[in-house]
Protein backbone atom coordinates (compact mmCIF):
# COMPACT_ATOMS: atom_id res chain seq x y z
CA UNK A 1 0.00 0.00 0.00
CA UNK A 2 1.37 3.55 -0.94
CA UNK A 3 1.51 6.56 1.02
CA UNK A 4 -0.97 8.42 -1.71
CA UNK A 5 -4.16 5.82 -1.21
CA UNK A 6 -4.65 6.16 2.59
CA UNK A 7 -6.64 9.63 1.58
CA UNK A 8 -8.36 11.42 4.34
CA UNK A 9 -7.25 8.58 6.60
CA UNK A 10 -3.55 9.84 6.61
CA UNK A 11 -5.00 13.09 9.08
CA UNK A 12 -6.53 10.53 11.57
CA UNK A 13 -3.19 10.27 14.04
CA UNK A 14 -2.00 13.80 14.36
CA UNK A 15 -5.90 15.00 14.09
CA UNK A 16 -5.97 12.39 17.03
CA UNK A 17 -3.28 13.11 18.92
CA UNK A 18 -4.02 17.10 19.02
CA UNK A 19 -7.41 16.62 19.62
CA UNK A 20 -6.98 14.38 22.91
CA UNK A 21 -3.99 16.52 23.84
CA UNK A 22 -6.58 19.82 23.67
CA UNK A 23 -8.93 18.01 26.15
CA UNK A 24 -7.57 15.29 28.08
CA UNK A 25 -4.17 17.27 28.85
CA UNK A 26 -2.45 14.11 28.72
CA UNK A 27 0.13 15.12 26.04
CA UNK A 28 2.14 11.67 26.23
CA UNK A 29 -0.54 9.67 26.05
CA UNK A 30 -2.57 11.06 23.46
CA UNK A 31 0.72 11.50 21.26
CA UNK A 32 1.27 7.99 21.82
CA UNK A 33 -2.35 7.24 21.23
CA UNK A 34 -1.78 8.59 17.99
CA UNK A 35 1.51 6.82 17.08
CA UNK A 36 -0.23 3.67 17.68
CA UNK A 37 -3.41 4.66 15.35
CA UNK A 38 -0.60 5.86 12.49
CA UNK A 39 1.51 2.58 13.05
CA UNK A 40 -2.05 0.21 12.88
CA UNK A 41 -2.79 1.74 9.87
CA UNK A 42 0.61 1.31 8.44
CA UNK A 43 0.55 -2.74 9.07
CA UNK A 44 -2.95 -3.23 7.76
CA UNK A 45 -5.00 -2.32 10.78
CA UNK A 46 -3.89 -5.04 13.14
CA UNK A 47 -3.35 -3.13 16.39
CA UNK A 48 -0.82 -5.51 18.05
CA UNK A 49 1.87 -5.27 14.75
CA UNK A 50 0.67 -1.33 15.38
CA UNK A 51 1.80 -1.16 19.16
CA UNK A 52 5.11 -3.23 17.70
CA UNK A 53 5.33 -1.15 14.87
CA UNK A 54 4.96 2.40 16.60
CA UNK A 55 7.50 1.50 19.12
CA UNK A 56 9.72 1.54 16.58
CA UNK A 57 8.79 4.65 15.10
CA UNK A 58 9.91 5.84 18.84
CA UNK A 59 12.81 4.12 18.81
CA UNK A 60 13.89 5.33 15.21
CA UNK A 61 13.30 8.88 15.93
CA UNK A 62 15.15 9.31 19.57
CA UNK A 63 18.09 7.41 17.94
CA UNK A 64 18.68 9.74 14.85
CA UNK A 65 21.40 11.78 15.06
CA UNK A 66 20.18 15.43 14.99
CA UNK A 67 17.73 14.09 17.79
CA UNK A 68 20.20 12.02 19.44
CA UNK A 69 22.22 15.98 20.05
CA UNK A 70 19.29 17.95 20.73
CA UNK A 71 18.02 15.34 23.17
CA UNK A 72 21.60 15.46 24.75
CA UNK A 73 21.49 19.26 24.23
CA UNK A 74 18.26 18.99 26.60
CA UNK A 75 19.84 17.36 29.29
CA UNK A 76 22.93 19.56 29.63
CA UNK A 77 20.49 22.16 29.80
CA UNK A 78 18.73 20.99 33.02
CA UNK A 79 21.67 20.05 34.39
CA UNK A 80 23.38 23.82 33.69
CA UNK A 81 20.03 24.96 35.39
CA UNK A 82 20.17 22.60 38.34
CA UNK A 83 23.42 23.84 39.07
CA UNK A 84 22.75 27.66 38.56
CA UNK A 85 19.65 27.18 40.96
CA UNK A 86 22.59 25.85 43.36
CA UNK A 87 24.43 29.18 43.08
CA UNK A 88 21.77 31.48 43.86
CA UNK A 89 22.79 33.17 40.45
CA UNK A 90 18.96 33.26 38.75
CA UNK A 91 16.91 34.93 41.85
CA UNK A 92 20.40 37.61 41.90
CA UNK A 93 19.89 38.72 38.41
CA UNK A 94 16.08 38.89 38.47
CA UNK A 95 16.91 41.14 41.19
CA UNK A 96 19.02 42.95 39.41
CA UNK A 97 16.89 43.33 36.45
CA UNK A 98 13.61 44.42 38.27
CA UNK A 99 15.63 47.46 39.70
CA UNK A 100 15.31 48.03 36.08
CA UNK A 101 11.94 47.34 34.87
CA UNK A 102 9.53 49.04 36.47
CA UNK A 103 6.28 47.81 34.51
CA UNK A 104 4.66 44.40 33.54
CA UNK A 105 4.63 46.19 30.10
CA UNK A 106 8.27 46.81 30.29
CA UNK A 107 8.84 43.08 31.16
CA UNK A 108 7.20 41.80 28.33
CA UNK A 109 8.48 44.26 25.89
CA UNK A 110 12.08 43.04 27.02
CA UNK A 111 11.50 39.58 26.70
CA UNK A 112 10.33 40.41 23.03
CA UNK A 113 13.23 42.22 22.22
CA UNK A 114 15.47 39.97 23.43
CA UNK A 115 13.81 36.75 21.36
CA UNK A 116 14.40 38.82 18.36
CA UNK A 117 17.66 39.79 19.23
CA UNK A 118 18.90 36.26 19.55
CA UNK A 119 18.30 35.94 15.38
CA UNK A 120 20.55 33.62 14.88
CA UNK A 121 18.98 30.34 16.12
CA UNK A 122 15.29 29.43 17.20
CA UNK A 123 16.48 27.06 20.03
CA UNK A 124 19.08 28.86 21.38
CA UNK A 125 16.69 32.17 21.26
CA UNK A 126 14.06 30.28 23.20
CA UNK A 127 16.15 28.71 25.92
CA UNK A 128 18.03 32.06 26.38
CA UNK A 129 15.30 34.01 26.67
CA UNK A 130 13.00 32.21 28.51
CA UNK A 131 15.75 31.43 31.40
CA UNK A 132 16.57 35.15 31.59
CA UNK A 133 13.17 37.13 31.36
CA UNK A 134 11.28 34.22 33.21
CA UNK A 135 11.91 35.59 36.61
CA UNK A 136 11.37 38.76 35.68
CA UNK A 137 7.65 38.38 34.07
CA UNK A 138 6.82 36.24 37.63
CA UNK A 139 7.77 39.42 39.35
CA UNK A 140 5.10 41.22 37.48
CA UNK A 141 2.32 38.83 37.53
CA UNK A 142 2.80 38.10 33.46
CA UNK A 143 1.20 34.45 33.24
CA UNK A 144 3.52 31.86 31.97
CA UNK A 145 0.89 31.23 29.16
CA UNK A 146 1.93 34.91 27.96
CA UNK A 147 6.08 34.62 28.47
CA UNK A 148 5.69 30.63 25.98
CA UNK A 149 3.65 32.96 23.35
CA UNK A 150 6.16 36.10 23.55
CA UNK A 151 8.87 33.25 23.19
CA UNK A 152 7.06 30.99 20.61
CA UNK A 153 6.06 34.11 18.25
CA UNK A 154 9.51 36.19 18.36
CA UNK A 155 12.32 32.94 17.89
CA UNK A 156 11.35 31.03 14.79
CA UNK A 157 9.66 33.52 13.16
CA UNK A 158 12.22 35.96 13.32
CA UNK A 159 14.93 32.92 12.80
CA UNK A 160 12.95 31.58 9.80
CA UNK A 161 13.49 35.35 7.82
CA UNK A 162 16.77 35.93 9.30
CA UNK A 163 19.47 36.77 6.66
CA UNK A 164 22.46 35.12 8.95
CA UNK A 165 20.91 32.29 11.07
CA UNK A 166 20.74 28.27 10.98
CA UNK A 167 17.91 28.49 8.80
CA UNK A 168 19.25 30.10 5.88
CA UNK A 169 21.28 27.26 4.43
CA UNK A 170 18.41 25.06 4.25
CA UNK A 171 15.79 27.33 2.84
CA UNK A 172 18.42 28.64 0.46
CA UNK A 173 19.28 24.94 -0.33
CA UNK A 174 15.73 24.08 -1.21
CA UNK A 175 15.28 27.04 -3.33
CA UNK A 176 18.31 26.05 -5.03
CA UNK A 177 17.89 22.69 -5.72
CA UNK A 178 14.27 23.62 -7.75
CA UNK A 179 15.91 25.95 -9.81
CA UNK A 180 18.81 23.46 -10.74
CA UNK A 181 15.65 21.09 -12.01
CA UNK A 182 14.05 23.60 -13.54
CA UNK A 183 16.62 25.37 -15.51
CA UNK A 184 15.61 28.49 -13.46
CA UNK A 185 18.28 31.25 -13.73
CA UNK A 186 18.52 33.16 -10.52
CA UNK A 187 20.36 32.99 -7.88
CA UNK A 188 18.62 31.34 -4.80
CA UNK A 189 19.63 33.51 -2.27
CA UNK A 190 18.52 36.92 -3.73
CA UNK A 191 15.04 34.85 -4.17
CA UNK A 192 15.20 34.23 -0.33
CA UNK A 193 15.60 37.89 0.12
CA UNK A 194 13.12 38.75 -2.54
CA UNK A 195 10.50 36.67 -0.63
CA UNK A 196 10.84 37.86 2.56
CA UNK A 197 8.01 40.47 2.04
CA UNK A 198 5.84 37.56 1.10
CA UNK A 199 6.37 35.87 4.42
CA UNK A 200 3.05 37.27 5.50
CA UNK A 201 2.37 34.94 8.12
CA UNK A 202 5.58 35.40 9.84
CA UNK A 203 5.75 38.60 9.60
CA UNK A 204 2.42 39.21 11.37
CA UNK A 205 3.02 36.90 13.83
CA UNK A 206 6.03 39.20 15.13
CA UNK A 207 3.67 42.51 14.75
CA UNK A 208 1.20 40.58 16.70
CA UNK A 209 3.12 40.07 19.29
CA UNK A 210 4.38 43.80 19.56
CA UNK A 211 0.49 44.69 19.62
CA UNK A 212 -0.52 42.54 22.40
CA UNK A 213 2.24 43.41 24.46
CA UNK A 214 2.22 47.33 24.04
CA UNK A 215 -1.66 47.32 24.11
CA UNK A 216 -2.76 44.46 26.45
CA UNK A 217 -5.73 43.76 23.94
CA UNK A 218 -5.52 39.76 24.96
CA UNK A 219 -8.82 37.67 23.81
CA UNK A 220 -9.45 34.33 24.10
CA UNK A 221 -8.40 32.00 26.71
CA UNK A 222 -5.25 34.09 27.35
CA UNK A 223 -7.65 36.98 28.61
CA UNK A 224 -8.82 34.94 31.00
CA UNK A 225 -4.82 33.44 31.96
CA UNK A 226 -3.57 36.76 32.26
CA UNK A 227 -6.43 38.50 34.17
CA UNK A 228 -5.41 35.81 36.49
CA UNK A 229 -2.47 36.80 36.90
CA UNK A 230 -3.16 39.89 37.22
CA UNK A 231 -5.82 39.87 39.69
CA UNK A 232 -4.99 36.51 41.98
CA UNK A 233 -1.31 36.77 41.46
CA UNK A 234 -1.29 33.21 39.89
CA UNK A 235 1.26 33.04 36.85
CA UNK A 236 -0.06 29.02 36.62
CA UNK A 237 -3.59 27.56 36.49
CA UNK A 238 -4.98 25.86 39.31
CA UNK A 239 -4.44 22.60 37.14
CA UNK A 240 -1.48 23.48 35.51
CA UNK A 241 1.45 21.03 35.23
CA UNK A 242 4.36 23.10 33.74
CA UNK A 243 6.78 21.64 31.43
CA UNK A 244 9.53 22.12 33.76
CA UNK A 245 9.95 23.44 36.88
CA UNK A 246 11.57 26.86 37.32
CA UNK A 247 13.29 25.67 40.94
CA UNK A 248 13.61 21.98 41.55
CA UNK A 249 12.61 21.62 44.98
CA UNK A 250 15.72 19.69 46.26
CA UNK A 251 18.18 22.06 45.57
CA UNK A 252 18.87 24.46 48.06
CA UNK A 253 22.08 27.46 48.09
CA UNK A 254 24.38 26.40 50.99
CA UNK A 255 24.09 29.54 53.49
CA UNK A 256 27.61 29.90 53.20
CA UNK A 257 27.33 31.17 49.20
CA UNK A 258 26.59 34.75 48.32
CA UNK A 259 24.64 34.86 45.39
CA UNK A 260 25.85 36.89 42.66
CA UNK A 261 24.03 38.09 39.02
CA UNK A 262 27.39 37.02 37.22
CA UNK A 263 26.77 33.06 38.36
CA UNK A 264 24.13 32.75 35.94
CA UNK A 265 24.96 35.51 33.22
CA UNK A 266 28.62 33.81 32.66
CA UNK A 267 26.89 30.29 31.75
CA UNK A 268 25.03 31.85 29.41
CA UNK A 269 27.15 34.40 27.81
CA UNK A 270 29.61 31.30 27.17
CA UNK A 271 26.72 29.49 25.59
CA UNK A 272 25.88 32.55 23.45
CA UNK A 273 29.12 32.43 22.40
CA UNK A 274 29.66 29.38 22.18
CA UNK A 275 27.12 28.76 19.90
CA UNK A 276 27.99 32.01 17.67
CA UNK A 277 31.33 30.39 17.32
CA UNK A 278 30.79 26.23 16.94
CA UNK A 279 27.69 27.24 13.67
CA UNK A 280 30.96 29.64 12.37
CA UNK A 281 33.19 26.28 12.84
CA UNK A 282 31.05 23.43 11.88
CA UNK A 283 30.16 25.80 8.66
CA UNK A 284 33.23 25.51 7.17
CA UNK A 285 34.45 28.93 9.09
CA UNK A 286 38.40 27.87 9.01
CA UNK A 287 38.22 27.64 5.16
CA UNK A 288 38.01 31.53 4.93
CA UNK A 289 34.36 31.92 4.03
CA UNK A 290 31.74 34.62 4.95
CA UNK A 291 29.98 34.24 8.40
CA UNK A 292 26.75 33.92 6.50
CA UNK A 293 27.92 31.69 4.10
CA UNK A 294 29.25 29.44 7.39
CA UNK A 295 25.47 29.32 8.82
CA UNK A 296 24.51 27.91 5.52
CA UNK A 297 26.19 24.94 6.28
CA UNK A 298 26.58 24.79 10.33
CA UNK A 299 25.79 21.81 11.90
CA UNK A 300 23.04 23.32 14.79
CA UNK A 301 22.89 20.44 16.67
CA UNK A 302 26.16 20.07 17.27
CA UNK A 303 26.63 23.94 17.85
CA UNK A 304 24.41 23.91 20.29
CA UNK A 305 25.26 20.68 21.94
CA UNK A 306 28.56 22.04 22.43
CA UNK A 307 27.51 25.31 23.99
CA UNK A 308 25.27 23.74 26.56
CA UNK A 309 28.30 21.58 27.72
CA UNK A 310 30.57 24.33 27.55
CA UNK A 311 27.89 26.42 29.96
CA UNK A 312 27.68 23.59 32.26
CA UNK A 313 31.66 23.75 32.48
CA UNK A 314 31.49 27.15 33.10
CA UNK A 315 29.26 26.86 35.90
CA UNK A 316 30.53 23.85 37.32
CA UNK A 317 33.82 25.85 37.67
CA UNK A 318 31.82 28.58 39.48
CA UNK A 319 30.37 26.52 42.08
CA UNK A 320 34.12 24.33 42.90
CA UNK A 321 36.16 27.33 42.23
CA UNK A 322 34.67 30.62 43.51
CA UNK A 323 31.55 29.77 45.41
CA UNK A 324 33.42 26.27 47.49
CA UNK A 325 30.50 24.08 47.19
CA UNK A 326 30.99 20.69 47.77
CA UNK A 327 30.90 18.10 45.11
CA UNK A 328 28.43 16.16 46.37
CA UNK A 329 25.98 19.29 46.44
CA UNK A 330 26.75 19.73 42.63
CA UNK A 331 26.12 16.06 42.07
CA UNK A 332 22.98 16.56 43.38
CA UNK A 333 21.84 19.35 41.41
CA UNK A 334 22.64 18.23 38.32
CA UNK A 335 20.61 15.13 38.60
CA UNK A 336 17.55 17.63 39.63
CA UNK A 337 18.21 19.25 36.39
CA UNK A 338 18.13 16.14 34.52
CA UNK A 339 14.75 15.30 35.99
CA UNK A 340 13.40 18.57 35.62
CA UNK A 341 13.62 18.15 31.87
CA UNK A 342 12.69 14.34 31.57
CA UNK A 343 8.81 14.99 30.83
CA UNK A 344 10.33 17.61 27.35
CA UNK A 345 12.48 15.10 26.73
CA UNK A 346 9.53 12.40 26.03
CA UNK A 347 7.22 15.00 24.88
CA UNK A 348 9.69 15.90 22.18
CA UNK A 349 10.59 11.96 21.34
CA UNK A 350 6.22 11.63 20.78
CA UNK A 351 6.42 14.67 18.98
CA UNK A 352 9.04 13.47 16.06
CA UNK A 353 7.56 10.11 15.88
CA UNK A 354 4.04 10.96 15.29
CA UNK A 355 5.74 13.54 12.83
CA UNK A 356 7.25 10.33 11.18
CA UNK A 357 4.18 8.59 10.99
CA UNK A 358 1.90 11.17 9.43
CA UNK A 359 4.62 11.85 6.91
CA UNK A 360 4.49 7.82 6.24
CA UNK A 361 1.41 7.92 5.66
CA UNK A 362 1.55 10.95 3.14
CA UNK A 363 -0.04 13.72 4.43
CA UNK A 364 1.98 15.95 2.32
CA UNK A 365 0.38 14.02 -0.63
CA UNK A 366 -2.81 14.07 0.38
CA UNK A 367 -3.06 17.80 1.05
CA UNK A 368 -1.44 18.63 -2.41
CA UNK A 369 -3.41 16.62 -4.19
CA UNK A 370 -6.71 17.90 -2.96
CA UNK A 371 -4.85 21.48 -3.55
CA UNK A 372 -4.36 20.68 -7.13
CA UNK A 373 -7.64 20.53 -7.98
CA UNK A 374 -8.74 24.22 -7.73
CA UNK A 375 -5.32 26.00 -8.41
CA UNK A 376 -5.42 29.32 -10.71
CA UNK A 377 -2.43 31.28 -10.98
CA UNK A 378 -4.20 33.90 -8.71
CA UNK A 379 -5.05 31.57 -6.55
CA UNK A 380 -2.09 29.41 -6.01
CA UNK A 381 0.12 31.74 -3.34
CA UNK A 382 -2.95 31.52 -0.92
CA UNK A 383 -3.31 27.48 -1.45
CA UNK A 384 -0.16 26.79 -1.15
CA UNK A 385 -0.02 28.96 2.29
CA UNK A 386 -2.83 27.31 3.07
CA UNK A 387 -1.53 23.35 2.22
CA UNK A 388 1.86 24.06 3.95
CA UNK A 389 -0.62 25.35 7.29
CA UNK A 390 -2.44 22.15 7.60
CA UNK A 391 0.79 19.60 6.97
CA UNK A 392 2.75 21.73 9.33
CA UNK A 393 0.39 21.81 11.52
CA UNK A 394 -0.36 18.00 11.13
CA UNK A 395 3.38 16.61 11.13
CA UNK A 396 5.16 19.28 13.61
CA UNK A 397 7.60 20.48 11.59
CA UNK A 398 8.24 23.58 9.01
CA UNK A 399 11.12 22.00 7.68
CA UNK A 400 9.70 18.64 6.97
CA UNK A 401 6.57 20.60 5.27
CA UNK A 402 9.31 22.56 3.08
CA UNK A 403 10.89 19.38 1.71
CA UNK A 404 7.14 18.48 0.82
CA UNK A 405 5.95 20.81 -0.93
CA UNK A 406 8.94 22.18 -2.90
CA UNK A 407 8.91 19.79 -5.51
CA UNK A 408 5.62 20.17 -5.73
CA UNK A 409 4.75 23.78 -5.79
CA UNK A 410 7.66 25.64 -7.28
CA UNK A 411 7.38 23.79 -10.35
CA UNK A 412 3.61 23.93 -10.50
CA UNK A 413 3.57 27.93 -9.91
CA UNK A 414 6.61 27.66 -12.72
CA UNK A 415 4.57 25.92 -15.30
CA UNK A 416 0.97 28.10 -14.28
CA UNK A 417 3.03 31.32 -14.27
CA UNK A 418 2.21 31.97 -10.95
CA UNK A 419 5.35 34.63 -9.29
CA UNK A 420 7.76 32.01 -8.08
CA UNK A 421 8.99 34.84 -5.07
CA UNK A 422 5.46 35.18 -3.71
CA UNK A 423 4.87 31.22 -4.20
CA UNK A 424 8.59 30.53 -2.19
CA UNK A 425 7.68 32.90 0.24
CA UNK A 426 4.25 30.91 1.01
CA UNK A 427 6.02 27.82 1.01
CA UNK A 428 8.16 29.39 3.62
CA UNK A 429 6.03 31.25 5.81
CA UNK A 430 2.87 28.36 5.71
CA UNK A 431 5.25 25.60 6.86
CA UNK A 432 6.30 28.26 10.28
CA UNK A 433 2.39 28.33 10.84
CA UNK A 434 2.73 24.33 12.64
CA UNK A 435 5.86 24.97 14.36
CA UNK A 436 4.83 28.04 15.88
CA UNK A 437 1.54 26.71 17.47
CA UNK A 438 1.24 22.28 16.92
CA UNK A 439 0.62 21.04 20.00
CA UNK A 440 3.33 18.10 18.38
CA UNK A 441 6.02 21.05 17.54
CA UNK A 442 9.67 20.52 18.77
CA UNK A 443 9.74 24.61 18.87
CA UNK A 444 6.18 25.00 20.80
CA UNK A 445 7.40 21.76 23.14
CA UNK A 446 10.44 24.28 23.98
CA UNK A 447 8.55 27.48 24.22
CA UNK A 448 6.45 25.64 27.51
CA UNK A 449 10.16 24.21 28.83
CA UNK A 450 11.36 26.95 28.87
CA UNK A 451 8.42 29.34 29.79
CA UNK A 452 7.65 26.85 32.46
CA UNK A 453 4.40 26.69 30.79
CA UNK A 454 1.73 23.87 31.16
CA UNK A 455 2.56 22.90 27.35
CA UNK A 456 -1.54 22.38 27.03
CA UNK A 457 -2.43 25.71 28.53
CA UNK A 458 0.22 27.15 26.21
CA UNK A 459 -1.43 25.80 23.20
CA UNK A 460 -5.09 26.39 24.21
CA UNK A 461 -4.16 30.36 24.50
CA UNK A 462 -1.49 30.36 21.41
CA UNK A 463 -3.55 28.84 18.44
CA UNK A 464 -5.92 31.89 18.28
CA UNK A 465 -3.33 34.25 17.95
CA UNK A 466 -2.15 32.09 15.41
CA UNK A 467 -4.79 31.56 13.59
CA UNK A 468 -5.67 35.33 13.38
CA UNK A 469 -2.23 35.56 11.92
CA UNK A 470 -2.63 32.99 9.58
CA UNK A 471 -6.10 34.85 8.44
CA UNK A 472 -4.40 37.42 7.25
CA UNK A 473 -1.75 35.81 5.69
CA UNK A 474 -4.08 34.35 3.17
CA UNK A 475 -5.93 37.44 2.50
CA UNK A 476 -2.94 38.94 1.56
CA UNK A 477 -1.67 36.42 -0.70
CA UNK A 478 -5.62 36.84 -2.04
CA UNK A 479 -5.00 40.26 -2.85
CA UNK A 480 -1.16 39.93 -3.56
CA UNK A 481 -2.41 37.39 -5.98
CA UNK A 482 -5.37 38.75 -7.54
CA UNK A 483 -4.47 42.05 -7.46
CA UNK A 484 -0.93 42.86 -8.01
CA UNK A 485 -0.82 45.66 -5.90
CA UNK A 486 2.50 46.42 -4.34
CA UNK A 487 3.64 43.92 -1.41
CA UNK A 488 4.29 47.12 1.06
CA UNK A 489 0.78 48.33 0.41
CA UNK A 490 -0.45 44.76 1.51
CA UNK A 491 2.19 44.99 4.54
CA UNK A 492 0.31 48.06 5.57
CA UNK A 493 -3.22 46.53 5.04
CA UNK A 494 -2.19 43.55 7.08
CA UNK A 495 -1.36 45.53 9.84
CA UNK A 496 -3.89 48.15 10.22
CA UNK A 497 -6.37 44.62 9.80
CA UNK A 498 -4.54 43.37 12.50
CA UNK A 499 -4.79 45.97 15.12
CA UNK A 500 -8.73 46.49 14.37
CA UNK A 501 -9.56 42.75 14.80
CA UNK A 502 -7.53 42.28 18.20
CA UNK A 503 -8.95 45.40 19.28
CA UNK A 504 -12.23 44.13 18.50
CA UNK A 505 -11.71 40.40 19.69
CA UNK A 506 -10.10 42.01 23.31
CA UNK A 507 -13.24 44.44 23.94
CA UNK A 508 -16.37 42.51 22.48
CA UNK A 509 -15.01 38.94 22.15
CA UNK A 510 -13.07 38.52 25.41
CA UNK A 511 -13.21 35.08 27.22
CA UNK A 512 -14.31 35.37 31.02
CA UNK A 513 -12.99 31.89 32.12
CA UNK A 514 -10.15 29.76 31.75
CA UNK A 515 -11.01 28.04 29.07
CA UNK A 516 -8.82 25.94 26.33
CA UNK A 517 -9.57 26.12 22.68
CA UNK A 518 -11.88 22.60 22.68
CA UNK A 519 -13.94 23.91 24.99
CA UNK A 520 -14.93 27.50 23.13
CA UNK A 521 -16.10 25.70 19.87
CA UNK A 522 -18.14 23.59 21.85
Amino acid sequence: MTAETYGLISLLPALIAIVLTLTTRQALLSLFAGIWLGATILVGWNPIAGAARGLQFVVANVTSTFNVKLLLFTFLIGAMLGMIFLSGGMSSVADAIVKRVGSSRQARLGTSILGMLIFFDSYASTMISGSVMRPVTDRFDVSREKLAYILDSTTAPTASIAVVSTWLGYEVGLIKQQFDALGIDKEPFIVFVQSIPFRFYSLFAIVLVFIIVLTDWDFGPMQAAERRAREKGKVLGDDANPLMETQASDIETPDHVDPRWWYFVSPILVLVFVTVFSLWFTGGGMDGGSFSNALEDADTASAILWAAFAGCGTILAILVGHARIELDAVSDSIFEGFKMVMFPVAILSLAWSIGSVSQKLGVGDYVVSISQGIITPELLPAVIFLSAAIISFCIGTSWGTMAILFPVAVPLAHSLGSPLVMAIGAILTGSLFGDHCSPISDTTVMSSMFAASDHVDHVNTQIPYAILAAAIATGAFLISGYTGIPVSATLLLGVALLIGVTYFLSEYVGVTDEIGVAQAFE
